[in-house]
């Protein structure tokens, strides 16, 4: 039935036969009201059709509600997914999150940074674009407002971190390579930009350090994290006079270019060369072959994020925390016993 005026809080509770105050804590979530009172308030305020004015309430109790989550590419599902677990965990706080794709720009991370920070955020959790540095997250800290940084971190400040064992990750990738027979592996997607780069390019290393075998710096490929760029190495790779029999991928989609390439030259992944990777997307179980890929449960990394935050909220003064995410090799039809 349509209302020819405003429904009002205190009409609420008038119809639900209790408080405003309880009303109000409903409202807000507070676990304190009993689950019978909080369903009967609900379905008033269904049956009524009240509208929350959040923004008054946000102005009389001082807060916003609102925490600041800049994203270097939310077209990856990867971050996609880090992003989901960060709603997942605060929502039940009733914040709500504020999203920025950065597209790995450090003057839109800024620009973002700059607005949420108007908006009186409550916290940020910050996933650094490429190039972020220190002096950058220092200022930021500087605004005191609690800061989680994740999946990637920044060397030499030390703030609440979730993510993954990126280190472990790339070695687990290579050491499964390895115990197939391949000795000829190459890495494709090494930089040294971001930590990640930096620490899965590490892992292959010390795997191939580990295995008493060297590093052939030719088969060692910088490049951006995407298909495109997978495509062009696959070919560059397979047309060395001495090609790898095995390549370890930055991330899943640079595999998926990877293994186009190989194709595209006469190559199935998994037989004449191996193709392994990290992230364990959803799309990886899907490719023919399966990837074989290293899975780093992105959307707990978002969720260990969301709970850094929520701590943080709750006491400032703690020292700063990292959750690691531990790696687990999933094996499919992209990675064989070595043919060469």
């Amino acid at each position: 039935m349509p209302h020819t005026k405003r429904v009002t809080l205190r009409d609420v509770a008038r119809h639900a036969q209790v408080s405003t105050g309880t009303v109000s804590m409903v409202l807000n979530d507070n676990p304190l009201v009993a689950a019978t009172t909080r369903a009967r308030v609900r379905e008033k305020i269904a049956e009524l059709g009240y509208v929350y004015d959040r923004s008054g309430a946000q102005l009389r109790n001082k807060r916003t509600g609102v925490i600041g989550v800049p994203i270097c590419d939310l077209s990856n599902p990867y971050f996609a997914e880090i992003t989901v677990g960060i709603e997942e965990a605060l929502a039940d706080m009733g914040l709500a999150l504020i999203l920025g794709h950065c597209g790995e720009s450090l003057a839109r991370q800024a620009r973002f940074l700059t607005t949420a920070r108007e908006h009186n955020v409550e916290g940020l959790i910050l996933m650094p674009a490429v190039g972020t540095t220190r002096k950058m997250v220092e200022e930021i800290a500087g605004w005191n407002i609690p800061l989680v940084m994740v999946s990637r971190y920044v060397a030499g400040f030390a703030t609440d971190y979730a993510g993954s064992d990126n280190v472990a990750a790339a070695a687990m990738a290579t050491d499964h390579l390895i115990g197939l027979g391949h000795q000829r592996i190459a890495f494709v997607g090494a930089n040294t930009r971001t930590s990640t780069g930096r620490d899965r390019t590490r892992g292959y290393r010390k795997a191939l350090k580990a295995a008493g075998l060297g590093v052939d710096e030719t088969l060692v490929l910088a490049s951006e994290p995407t298909r495109q760029a997978g495509f062009a190495a696959a070919r560059e790779l397979m047309g060395k006079k001495r090609p790898p029999s095995a390549i370890v991928c930055f991330n899943d989609p640079l595999a998926f270019g990877v293994m186009l390439g190989l194709r595209s030259v006469g190559i199935e992944p998994g037989k004449r060369c191996s193709v392994v990777a990290m992230d364990d997307v959803a799309e990886a179980a899907l490719w023919q072959p399966g990837l074989t890929t290293v899975a780093l449960s992105s959307r707990q990394i978002g969720l260990n994020a969301g709970r850094l935050l929520r701590k943080r909220l709750e006491n400032r003064d703690a020292p700063p925390e990292r959750m690691l995410i531990d790696p687990r090799l999933v094996v499919r039809g992209s990675s064989g016993p070595c043919s060469v």
